[in-house]
């Protein structure tokens, strides 16, 4: 497919946009101002570069586009179509005239305070909508939303759910990181696949944008700025712009965690905790968040000209006028006005909490408790939580941290390896098995050892390597073939084999009492506790001597070497016929016996 480059300007799409002028550009996509030929009106067409075609996923940008579309809410670009057009994939949206929310940064750098929550109250009602119907946007950061010239409830408008998704493929899947590294989610940084709460967390970022001017880390590549969302904790917005409210701080602190289960699960549950946090005495301010503003109707008031009254009824209107006043006062006490948001005592230690509290007119009650995160001392967590609403001089309950839970390491010796694991999982060890033989525990599965050993204390969560027995070490039977029995016998006992049967037999080469023969053979696979049988020589079979007596010399020799003698002889005469032999006929004696023959 032949991909288009360059300015699409008066090009048709799809039979019925007709593409009038370039509005915006970027490394991503080019945005179109077109004309629907078909229902005759504007809409705007955002083209994917063709840098960024190549490997578009389009049926997940397909699949997030149909779902979009029907989404209906003010606070959300409205999406209309997509398709391909000439190789580049292409959304048609909702036309929407004004700014982008970077822009009117660029200008002014930092909103007022009211403006700034107005602004974020509407991007969570569109980002409610949205997470409410499945969808994460991925990527929320001031030049992806927009400001609609004279809008009111929908002035702020969300755009680009899930298009830079579609260009750099499925993160869960191992694709790059697609967010923006100023706003990005710490745990977008470490290969986690983006959720709702991840959502929550840039939307603070940008809200910390708007109040202070600023973005909370910078650093000379976005590899280091998503780095330090990792490794830092958001700061307090008051540090850079001490006017916003302790409770809106606090809020956007709280959202901004960098543990994901510690912030609002998602846009909603944000837009609550905004909506009830105390502004304050904000220049501007009516002292409370307004909700997503909606189309009102302005109400006029006429002064009528009133007829005189005398002195007296002036005098009972006035005591009614203050007694109203007096009325209205205490019920604003009793109703709204005792309430505040919770101050942070996120960043205090078990020293200094109570001062801070009490400085802020509430009492603390220290709990005790043990965190991995926390350094010893540290505030882990509070209850009331940051910005939530609470009467003046109520009791803040402060969990503060030991430090990481400490335990014995438990004695496992002998147990099987799925009692060990149960009973190292109550400390929420870090478990890894290894094998190994063991003659003190024979029986496979059986637990031998810990590393550290058993007793020896470690933190929650610690590493702990469990031993478990494959069973006694494998033997190879040792030779013991011409050794003696007594030798031989120690030689099997000291590989833990016991001596079976033993057989006797005569042999001419293995001396007498030494072993001939072993079953199992040298070198066999063998158990502690097997049997080797073993024969042990007899020495040389016995053999009876002939009488050789009045036979030839040389017939006599030959006879006896044949049976295995050794001969040695005698001639007194020539004649060689033998008189006497040293060994008597008849008697038995080993082969290789040594005897005399005398010849005359």
């Amino acid at each position: 497919m032949t991909t288009t480059t360059g300015d699409l300007t008066g090009a048709l799409v799809d039979g019925r946009y007709r593409l009038r002028r370039l509005i915006a550009q970027g490394g991503m996509a080019d945005v179109y101002e077109a004309h629907d030929e078909r229902l005759d009106r504007t809409v705007a067409v955002k083209m994917i570069t063709a840098g960024r075609a190549h490997g578009f996923d389009l049926k997940a940008f397909a699949h997030e586009a149909r779902t979009i579309a029907r989404l209906s809410h003010p606070n959300v670009v409205a999406v209309f179509d997509q398709g391909v057009h000439e190789g580049l994939p292409y959304v048609v949206m909702e036309y929407v005239p004004g700014t982008t929310l970077r822009d009117l940064l660029n200008r002014r750098r930092r909103l007022r305070i009211e403006e700034a929550v107005e602004v974020c109250a509407q991007l969570l009602d569109g980002l409610q909508a949205a997470h409410d119907a499945g969808l994460v946007h991925r990527d929320i950061k001031p030049e992806n939303i927009l400001l609609k010239n004279g809008g009111r409830g929908d002035r702020v408008k969300v755009v680009d759910f899930g298009l830079a998704e579609a260009v750099h493929g499925d993160r869960e899947t191992g694709g790059p990181l697609v967010a923006t590294a100023a706003y990005v989610a710490p745990e977008l940084v470490g290969g986690k696949p983006a959720t709702t709460a991840s959502d929550v967390y840039s939307t603070a970022i940008v809200l910390y944008e708007l109040l202070t001017g600023e973005v909370p880390f910078d650093g000379p590549d976005s590899g280091a700025v998503a780095r330090r969302h990792v490794e830092e904790d958001v700061p307090s917005p008051q540090l850079k712009a001490p006017d916003v409210p302790e409770g809106l701080a606090g809020l956007v602190v709280a959202a901004a965690a960098r543990k994901p289960g510690q912030r609002p699960v998602d846009a909603g549950a944000f837009l609550r905790r905004l909506q009830a946090v105390d502004l304050g005495h904000v220049p501007g301010s009516t002292g409370k968040v307004p909700r997503p503003t909606r189309a009102v109707q302005t109400t006029m008031v006429v002064d009528h000209p009133r007829p005189q009254r005398n002195w007296k009824a002036l005098v009972t209107l006035g005591l009614i006028a203050v007694l109203l006043v007096s009325v209205a006062a205490a019920g604003w006490w009793i109703g709204i006005g005792r309430y505040t948001s919770a101050p942070s005592l996120l960043d205090q230690d078990r020293d200094s909490v109570a001062a801070y509290a009490e400085e802020r007119g509430f009492d603390v009650e220290l709990v005790d408790g043990y965190s991995s995160s926390v350094p010893l001392g540290g505030v882990v967590s509070q209850d009331p939580e940051v910005g939530d609403r609470i009467r003046q001089g109520a009791t803040i309950t402060v969990v503060v941290s030991l430090g990481p839970e400490r335990f014995p390491v438990p004695e496992l010796a002998g147990k099987s390896e799925e009692e060990a694991m149960a009973a190292l999982a109550a400390f929420d060890a870090d478990v890894t098995v290894e094998h190994e033989y063991s003659t003190e525990f024979p029986d496979a599965g059986e637990v031998t050892r810990t590393d550290p050993p058993a007793g020896e204390e470690v933190k929650s969560g610690s590493s702990v390597v469990l031993f478990v027995s494959d069973g006694f070490p494998p033997l190879n039977v040792p030779d013991v073939v011409g050794l003696a029995e007594t030798d031989a016998r120690a030689a099997l006992e000291a590989e833990e084999l016991v001596v079976g049967e033993v057989a006797n037999r005569h042999s001419d080469s293995i001396p007498a009492g030494s072993v001939i023969e072993q079953s199992p053979a040298a070198d066999a696979p063998a158990g502690p506790g097997d049997e080797v049988d073993l024969v042990v020589s007899d020495g040389p079979e016995p053999v009876t001597v002939p009488d050789v007596v009045g036979k030839d010399i040389q017939d006599a020799t030959e006879e006896l070497e044949a049976l295995g003698f050794t001969v040695k002889t005698a001639q007194i005469w020539f004649t060689g016929t033998v008189f006497d032999q040293s060994l008597d006929a008849g008697t038995d004696h080993p082969k290789g016996s040594e005897i005399w023959l005398w010849a005359r």
